[in-house]
């Protein structure tokens, strides 16, 4: 498990062998630290019995010559311990383990020439008699300069160590296996909170305060994600129906068009008939013209290609489509009247060309008489508003008046000849030009659409 989560470099895999090793790394520290403080105390106690057994030597040699001295050392028996008597001129007159006939001169030994200075001299260094490292210890016996010393044997750090290998290498192998049975505990009370995080519901879940804003983004970006995803379901959802609208809408001219061009090519009914089919294919084709004309723009706005941004002034454009429909709302006896104020925004001028026309189309094509269009500004914003004197939009009908393809009255929207796209494309203009499209009811009864738009 370990060697799996450390090629996945995790979390998991690193704690754990930070804390192994930092646990392991101590445990080593402390065991040499005890090793050597035990050697120390070792070699102090040492030096201490050594220090306190040449007292009482020295106790028993006080007041006598050399001869008695070495007399009273024979009979003297410590065990491990070497004892001798030099003179002050670095004769040896004894030593109780090494013949003084093979030994020479020790005057120059640390601890024959420091003890007649102080009166006692401890010294540890290798023996040039013995070949062995020993703790001496020396001390003045007579006011002639005659040194009595005692020695014991050391054992170097290192042969000490050697002495304490095998239980020193149990217990390093118990402090391995103990550091990682505490580290592999201690990693998963750590890790456990984090794999414990419910992604459908970050905030709630209870772990550690220095990963809340990475929880907050989390959460943030899920709510975001849930977001986007409902927009899709409902963007793929319209597309669905908006395919299955336009198939509806063009399926039937054309079935007009081709029953009526059938009976063209048998040659059924006269000339004038003839003349009649044509006139009624040729509208029906305009009708698809516009169909497939509405489609692509909003098409277009779907897909936000709308930068050709510049100043435009709403009123001239206003005019302009107001001339545009005269002679349709002519034909149909409808009277367009205009209320303009000098305004200006910026935006793609054939996009606002575009969603006017809308309006003004609409209102002609459902009033009653009299279309009345106006501009001003209000505070920060341009107003464009068409009203119209016909029979008005039901209350719960008005926001959905923008959906694509619906109609407050099917059968009489079919009749004025709109794709039923007209209000869609007005709406999804204003949204690409920063502004907002509303209906009311106007004072004359009928339908009033307000189209805003921010202030160049």
């Amino acid at each position: 498990m370990i060697a799996k989560a450390g090629k996945e470099n995790s979390l998991a895999a690193r704690l754990f062998v930070i804390l192994f090793a930092a646990m392991f790394l101590s445990f080593i520290a402390a065991t040499a630290l005890a090793a050597y403080v035990s050697w120390t105390a070792y070699e102090g106690d040492a030096e201490e019995r050594l220090t306190a057994q040449l007292e009482v030597v020295e106790g028993e040699l006080q007041g006598l010559d050399s001869k008695q001295m070495e007399e009273v050392l024979a009979r003297t028996h410590l065990a491990d311990t070497r004892i001798t008597l030099v003179a002050g001129d670095g004769t040896v007159l004894y030593d109780n383990m090494v013949d003084t006939r093979e030994m020479g001169s020790h005057a120059d030994r640390e601890e024959i020439r420091t003890a007649p200075d102080r009166g006692e001299a401890v010294v540890l260094r290798r023996s040039e008699t013995t070949g062995t490292d020993s703790l001496y210890a020396a001390s003045r016996v007579n006011p002639d300069g005659t040194v009595l010393r005692l020695a014991e044997s050391r054992a170097s750090l290192a042969y000490y160590l050697g002495g304490l290998l095998l239980p020193l290498s149990v217990a390093v192998l118990l402090a391995a296996l103990l550091s990682m049975l505490l580290s592999r505990v201690i990693t998963r009370r750590i890790t456990s909170p984090l794999l414990r995080v419910d992604l459908d519901a970050p905030l709630k879940s209870r772990t550690y305060r220095e990963i809340t804003p990475l929880l907050e983004r989390i959460d943030a970006q899920r709510v975001e994600l849930v977001r986007q995803n409902e927009q899709l379901a409902r963007a793929v959802e319209m597309r669905r129906e908006f395919t299955g609208n336009v198939s509806h809408e063009m399926k039937s001219p054309l079935q007009v068009i081709g029953g009526y061009a059938e009976l063209i090519e048998e040659g059924i009914g006269s000339p004038d008939d003839a003349r009649h089919f044509a006139g009624i294919i040729k509208s029906e084709t305009q009708s698809m013209r516009m169909l497939i004309d509405d489609v692509l723009t909003l098409s277009r706005l779907d897909e936000g290609a709308t930068n050709d941004a510049r100043a435009v002034d709403v009123a001239e454009l206003v005019l302009r489509v107001v001339g545009r429909l005269s002679s349709v709302a002519a034909a149909s006896g409808v009277e367009i009247a205009v209320d303009l104020r000098e305004c200006s925004v910026c935006c793609e001028e054939a996009l606002l060309e575009q969603a006017v026309y809308n309006l003004v189309d609409n209102a002609v094509r459902y009033g009653d008489g009299r279309v009345e269009v106006t501009v001003g500004r209000d505070g920060e914003k341009v107003a464009i508003a068409v009203s119209d004197d016909g029979e008005g939009i039901p209350v719960d009908q008005r926001e959905r008046v923008f959906e694509r393809f619906y109609r407050v009255d099917a059968s009489r929207s079919r009749s004025t000849g709109g794709t039923g796209l007209g209000l869609a494309i007005v709406k999804h203009a204003a949204d690409a030009m920063g502004g907002r499209v509303f209906v009311g009811e106007s004072d004359m009864g009928g339908a009033a659409f307000t189209l805003e738009l921010p202030v160049q």
